[in-house]
């Protein structure tokens, strides 16, 4: 089995196997978590890329919300802006 995990280790630090199938692949052979998060030091994380899609459900929105921070009137919007931006701007009466 020792044998198996430095292969699966070797593999995954070549970049040849993903992190998720290492540590799936680990787990099939029995490997304790803790020992296969250790292992997984060799499996490097995947760099960033700029770009993509972000999608957000959030219940109980109306036909009238807006992303506009001025006009977050409903549980809704002050969720949705709150992670989407913080609170990029404030209103004073």
């Amino acid at each position: 089995m020792k044998t198996e995990l430095d292969h699966l280790a070797d593999l995954a630090g070549q970049g040849r196997i993903s992190r998720r199938d290492f540590l799936g692949r680990t787990a099939a052979l029995g490997v304790s978590a803790a020992l296969a998060t250790t292992l997984a030091g060799k499996a490097f994380a995947q760099s960033p890329v700029k770009g993509g899609i972000l999608k957000a459900g959030l219940q109980g929105g109306e036909s009238t919300n807006s992303l506009d921070p001025a006009l977050n009137l409903s549980q809704v919007t002050f969720s949705f802006g709150k992670q989407w931006g913080e609170y990029l701007v404030r209103l004073t009466p």
